[in-house]
């Protein structure tokens, strides 16, 4: 490992600033200024902040109303002064991407009001809006981790219960009321930060220098779109008028985390895995901050960097758990310049880039060590904004940014027939190895995305109808990714029927049951452009002092071009945002809201892309019909190159991908898979209803209900009506013709949701907060997977399929019916010098729902006893399998999570510098529940007669005995376990360390700041 000094490193941090990029999202503050119940004219309002250049300054008009747009988010002083009353002031705290309210009354008296402060903490909005922030000074004191996700996880309305898990932080992706992970918006300073595929949010921050997180998850203002979920603001620091720095390192090891206990494995039943030896090894992560101005208000400049190598013990999954190290070498850069000419004026430019290499990486479930392969991913953030008043009732904003990240060497070494091929185990849920997934030395793949915003607010002041603020813009957002696409060296996998598992060797099993797989690619990207040109209008109208409303509507246009250059994609949506807010006692202390909202997503860049012949890969399967290779368990049994030059020596024999093979399924992109007009955008219609409560001043209660409905979902339509097109391989044979559309007739999605959260400054020393969100998520189309991010939904060759068991409805996978976390922060020193602080976080999470799903086999394979149960039809390529639900949808779950995290803060001041040191422990009782349904931690194997082995039913043989398990005709028969179909032996339980959650955990930060 690496060790680096604090010096050098912050010196790299100082030589980020060669390029620019975006500014950050703002706050918006009105209000109304009374004397005596009546409104006041000519009031002079001025905003002052440590975090904005200059003071803003206006005057209320002749209904007493003022407005202060795009602020920058913080801690601002209001004073209100006319002459002849006594001058007020208030201090209020504005979160990034919310709107504030705040009302005066101005008396004749002798004595100046006295400064109130709200909100220090964290913003809880009050407005329709449902959505919070969290500053980073709750963040640090906090034991909850650091990152965007984590962060974004103390939210009402979100659930960690997508597909893919975190191996670093051991969370799940994100879903927000009730959308797949990959639909909702993650922007960092105003920059789209989603991964192009699956969604996830890149880690395009540095962890001292983000200022506060701010995510919306219900009532999202049309300001905001291509989503379905939540939005998420994350906002950087932006230096100010004096200097500001840190240095931080925060140390964590390996060995300080207990592996999983025997009484864990033998209480929750899971299979007996194999943990590594964690490493022994203190891992610091370094970051630096510098803030400050260059010249007074006028122009700020702030820099940060953070460098880590971290090194991490894991293994391949049973049966061959065998150890390795895994290791990640980040270097993350930010540079910010802010210039202000004059206060109504400011230009914000900044750029974050990260370095990276990932060793040992690889890609789903694998079996051995030449799965693994060392890649490098870097990233850029670049954009430029302005924003300013050009009067005191219109405002401008404008925006560009861009974005690019990109996979080197992310694959197999070779490209050899043999030594390229990617093996997969069907007896193990298509664990992998012999040779790492995708190609490693074709083309490198880049996913960007540009951005270009513009938009005015102008504010109308009114007698009788009210004071108006409207918003209204133009949003172009292009989404851009170049890959060919191999899926592996060779553009070969070989699903085989088991593997013999001796220690680490590993021999495939091949019999009529194996499938080869060919996945060429017909020509080279041109790389994607799916661009979403949006206008939008938004007006924030209070109608009086009691009832407020808002008003607004998103027109989204999609201009959609796949990697062939062909426009896919020319739909448009109109999403209407409406809500109601009243203040029925006058004063704020209940606010009551309801909202109806439609969101319409992106296109989605890998579903839109599908139908390309350019850099796309093309699938072909045919049955192995060749010599068994290693059947009934041989003494010395054929190793992964023998077994495979048996294989593809049958192969090539019968003509290889040009042969008169039976094909068991195909999928050309523009071939037998098409996409026929324009393909449409997901959406989701919302309606809400809740209220906030103001509790004695020192906090507030904030409680909304929430139902939503999805719909336009992406679904792969093939039926005798969609007919056939030509092989292009081959002329004298054809495909049946597939359809890449929407559906809204056979998929559903719902979800219901009573969204709770509050904060209370319960006394000078102690601050409470918390959510809880009771929720269900219901239907028949989970819509994403771990490897995929969005998928379409299955409606091909319906004749084979019934509702029942093929896509039956219930709880879906993301579905958790209880999230709760409830926080405290106890003061126990507070003086001029030093700090101590104890801070406590106790979370709840209740189970996630799964079922035995596998495949029922309707037709023999190559060398199996004859069966064929398929309905007639005229079809050129009618499937052998069909997934079949052997259970309900959400026949188990998976355990309840209850975790309690702990942290101590002290800091100690000599002159300005202030030293700190923070431990935290995760999980303090070590508590050791099964948290995920991620195949790689959970098994969910079922054994059928279209995979089972020679001892996969208990019942089948007709002595009773151990035998393959019996085909069934899923027509007319009821499958029986034991007979028909059987859960694997591991079914239900832990294969893999990640399958629990995370155990007790140590870290401590230590560092300066001043």
């Amino acid at each position: 490992m690496r060790h680096k000094s604090i010096s050098a490193f912050l010196l790299c941090a100082l030589l980020a600033t060669a390029s620019w990029a975006q500014g950050n999202p703002t706050a918006k503050l009105s209000g109304r200024v009374f004397n005596e119940g009546q409104p006041l004219a000519g009031v002079l309002v001025t905003a002052t902040s440590p975090n904005a250049q200059g003071d803003r300054v206006t005057t209320t008009s002749d209904n007493g109303d003022f407005l202060f747009a795009a602020l920058p988010a913080g801690e601002y002083t209001l004073t209100f002064a006319l002459e002849g009353l006594e001058t007020a002031n208030r201090t209020v705290r504005l979160g990034a991407a919310q709107s504030s309210v705040l009302d005066v009354s101005l008396d004749v008296a002798a004595i100046a009001e006295e400064i109130v402060v709200t909100g220090q903490l964290e913003v809880i909005s009050q407005g329709s809006e449902s959505a919070v922030t969290f500053s980073k000074t709750l963040v640090d004191e906090l034991p909850t981790g650091r990152t965007v996700d984590e962060i974004v996880g103390l939210a009402p309305g979100v659930s960690t219960t997508g597909p893919a898990k975190d191996a670093g932080t051991g969370q799940a992706s994100i879903s927000i009321s009730g959308a797949p992970s990959f639909e909702n918006l993650f922007l960092i300073n105003g920059v789209v930060a989603n991964e192009n595929l699956r969604g996830q949010s890149f880690p395009l921050f540095i962890e001292d220098a983000v200022q506060e997180t701010t995510t919306s998850s219900g009532s999202i203002s049309a300001e905001y779109g291509r989503f379905t979920g939540g939005v998420v603001n994350v906002i950087t620091k932006s230096g100010g008028n004096q200097f500001s720095g840190s240095l931080r390192s925060t140390l964590r090891n390996q060995d300080w985390i207990p592996n999983v206990s025997k009484d864990a494995i033998k209480q929750d039943g899971a299979a007996n895995f194999f943990e590594p030896k964690h490493n022994d090894e203190v891992i610091p992560t370094y970051e630096a901050t510098l803030g400050g101005p260059i010249l007074r208000d006028k122009i700020w400049f702030f820099l940060a960097g953070r460098d880590v190598e971290t090194t991490n013990s894991v293994a391949t999954v049973a049966p061959t758990a065998i150890p390795y190290d895994t290791v990640v070498d980040q270097q993350r850069y930010e540079g910010k310049l802010t210039v202000s000419p004059t206060a109504k004026h400011t230009f914000i430019g900044s750029y974050i880039k990260i370095d990276q290499l990932d060793g040992n990486n690889s890609f789903g479930v694998i079996l051995d060590e030449r799965s693994l392969y060392d890649r490098e991913v870097p990233q850029e953030l670049q954009a430029i904004s302005y924003s300013g008043v050009l009067t005191d009732r219109l405002y401008v904003t404008a925006q560009y940014n861009e974005r690019t990240f990109q996979f080197i060497g992310s694959g197999a070494p070779t490209t050899d027939l043999i030594q390229g091929t990617l093996l997969l185990d069907q007896s193990r849920g298509n664990a992998r190895y012999w040779s790492p997934t995708f190609c490693g030395i074709c083309r490198p793949e880049d996913r960007n995305n540009k951005n270009y915003l513009g938009k005015l607010s102008y504010f109308l002041s009114t007698g009788s109808a009210g004071t108006h603020e409207i918003v209204g813009g133009y949003d172009s957002f292009d989404d851009i990714r170049a890959a060919d696409n191999h899926q592996s060296g060779s553009d070969y996998r070989i699903f085989g029927t088991g593997a013999i598992i001796r220690g680490t060797n590993i021999f495939p099993v091949f019999d009529g049951n194996t499938v080869i797989q060919f996945n060429p690619i017909a020509e080279t990207t041109r790389g994607t452009s799916f661009k979403t040109n949006s206008f939008f209008v938004n007006d924030s109208w209070r109608l009086n002092d009691r009832l407020s409303f808002n008003v607004g509507f998103r027109y989204d246009q999609n201009d959609g071009k796949n990697a062939q250059g062909r426009k896919v994609a020319s739909d448009s949506n109109l999403s209407p945002r409406i809500a109601a807010t009243w203040n029925p006692t006058g004063d704020g202390s209940w606010i009551l809201n309801a909202s109806y909202g439609k969101y319409v997503a992106g296109i989605a860049n890998g579903i839109a892309d599908s139908t390309s012949t350019a850099g796309a890969p093309a699938t072909f399967q045919w049955s192995y019909g060749g010599p068994s290779v290693n059947l009934g368990n041989p003494a010395n049994p054929a190793d992964p190159a023998a077994a495979l030059t048996t294989l593809f020596n049958w192969f090539n024999a019968n003509g290889g991908p040009n042969g008169n093979l039976p094909l068991i399924g195909v999928n050309i992109p523009g071939g037998n898979q098409v996409i026929r007009g324009s393909l449409n955008s997901p959406n989701a219609e919302e309606i809400s209803l809740g209220f906030s409560k103001q509790i004695a001043g020192k906090g507030i209660v904030r409680v909304t209900a929430i139902h939503r409905e999805f719909g336009d979902f992406y679904a792969n339509r093939g039926n005798l009506s969609t007919g056939t097109t030509p092989n292009p391989t081959n002329p004298r044979t054809s495909f049946d013709l597939q359809l890449i559309e929407n559906d809204n007739s056979v998929f559903e999605r719902t979800y219901d949701a009573l969204q709770t959260q509050f904060q209370w400054r319960l006394a000078k020393k102690l601050n409470l907060g918390g959510n809880w969100t009771i929720s269900r998520l219901e239907g028949n189309f989970d819509g994403e997977t771990r490897n995929n991010g969005a998928i379409t939904g299955d409606l091909t060759y319906p004749e084979f399929k019934v509702a029942s068991w093929n896509r039956p409805s219930g709880d879906l996978a993301a579905d958790q019916r209880h999230k709760a976390g409830l926080y405290g922060v106890y003061r126990l020193l507070d003086s001029e010098r030093q700090t101590l602080s104890v801070s406590l976080f106790q979370s709840f999470q209740s189970g996630l729902p799964y079922g035995a799903v596998g495949t029922a086999a309707i037709r023999n394979a190559p060398g199996q006893p004859a069966f064929d149960f398929r309905p007639s039809s005229g079809y050129q390529t009618p499937p052998r399998t069909v997934t079949y639900f052997f259970t309900a949808r959400d026949e188990f779950r998976t355990d309840d999570i209850l975790r309690t995290d702990l942290s101590l803060n002290y800091s100690f001041r000599i002159g300005k510098v202030e030293l700190f040191v923070s431990p935290e422990v995760n999980n303090v009782f070590n508590a050791e529940n099964v948290d995920t349904t991620d195949t790689r931690g959970l098994d969910q194997t079922v054994f059928s007669a279209a995979n089972s082995g020679a001892a996969s039913c208990a019942n089948a043989s007709a002595s009773g005995g151990v035998g393959r398990c019996r085909p069934f005709n899923p027509f007319t028969e009821t499958p029986v376990e034991g007979v028909h179909w059987q859960r694997g032996p591991n079914f239900g339980k832990v294969i893999a360390p990640l399958g629990f959650q995370n155990r007790r955990t140590f870290r401590v930060s230590l560092g300066l700041r001043f």
